[in-house]
């Protein structure tokens, strides 16, 4: 059983590294979310060695036990970083961000004190929580930072709350260890082996490691980026100057008509610079329309007229729309906003 343990635990080793390289080589992605994601990889990686190589080995130099510490240490900042990168497009690492790792590299640099610290158990049990409590802090963060992502991003969103949850149980799992001292201390790095191991067969059949773009299924038509921002741009003309979303009778075929292109490539042209469908893109423009009329609140008496001016044949499925994009009725916006 135990060289079972032992070899289920290399293979996650193996694997880990596997995945690192692959993250740094692929050019699917973002490339500083993928540097961030091996960075994550790597340091989950140095944790687990070190609970691997003390369960099985009769004793670990402090240097080795102390660079698995800080490992764990630098789990935290890189997940959060690993997903602001994610739900912020322009996120740039910085120098200030290196304060985040300040703790990691502090403990890495006293490792001669690290056997004082572990003779007395009350200073250890101290540092120990102060270790766990920051893991969880971080993750806390990063959960939150997930939640910022935009509704078209849905998929993505349960992609990363899964991996905050794989992070979460691992992190438990050693708190359990440190409480009840009889939980099996391997048991964080098996359980991350197996993770890992399936992570591999996402890699093999899909060919990623997190799918970064939820629409993924026109990289194969053969549009350039050019063609897609100059669809886009006449796109924007036609809408925000001559305010043709207000026709009711508006369509994908009429519209990529008026633009002299497929409804395939205008379909694409709004997902890849929009991050919309065309859909949505037409119900925000009449939305925000409306809005704008509701607040000068000049000509229009009734809801319904504003409703039927900016595009819509039912104001059934005009209040539907607006309280998605507003989060209130137009009444309730009329009356929250008209006598400020």
């Amino acid at each position: 059983m135990k060289i079972l343990l032992l070899i289920t635990s290399i293979i996650g080793i193996i694997n880990s590294f596997i995945i690192i390289v692959y993250s740094l080589k692929t050019k699917k992605g973002n490339k500083t979310s993928n540097v961030l994601f091996a960075a994550l990889v790597f340091a989950l990686t140095v944790r687990i060695s070190k609970s691997i190589l003390l369960t099985f080995s009769d004793g670990l130099h402090d240097v080795l036990l102390t660079f698995g510490l800080s490992g764990f240490l630098a789990i935290g900042p890189l997940y959060l970083m690993f997903i602001n990168s994610i739900v912020n497009e322009n996120f740039k690492l910085k120098k200030p961000d290196l304060l985040h790792f300040v703790p990691a590299i502090f403990l890495l640099l006293i490792w001669f004190e690290l056997d004082y610290i572990r003779t007395d158990y009350f200073r250890w049990n101290f540092v120990y929580q102060l270790i766990m409590l920051q893991y969880v802090i971080y993750m806390i963060f990063a959960i939150k930072q997930t939640q910022k992502l935009s509704k078209h991003k849905k998929s993505l969103q349960f992609q990363l709350n899964i991996l905050s949850g794989v992070l979460l149980f691992i992190w438990f799992l050693y708190y359990l260890n440190a409480v009840t001292h009889f939980f099996p201390y391997i048991a964080g790095a098996i359980i991350y082996s197996i993770i890992i191991y399936f992570s591999i067969n996402l890699i093999v059949n899909k060919g990623y490691v997190l799918d970064f773009n939820p629409f993924r299924k026109y990289k194969n038509t053969g549009i350039s980026s050019d063609v897609c921002k100059t669809v886009v741009k006449k796109l924007t003309e036609l809408f925000e100057k001559d305010k043709i979303f207000k026709n009711n009778t508006l369509s994908l075929t009429k519209l990529a008509k008026m633009l002299e292109t497929t409804t395939h490539q205008l379909s694409q042209a709004i997902n890849s610079e929009k991050h919309q469908t065309y859909f949505e893109l037409l119900t925000n423009y009449r939305i925000q329309e409306a809005k704008l009329l509701i607040l000068k609140n000049e000509k229009y008496e009734k809801i319904e007229n504003i409703a039927y001016d900016v595009g819509y044949n039912s104001i059934s499925a005009f209040n539907t729309a607006f309280k998605k994009i507003t989060g209130q009725t137009p009444t309730k916006f009329r009356n929250a906003n008209i006598n400020k």
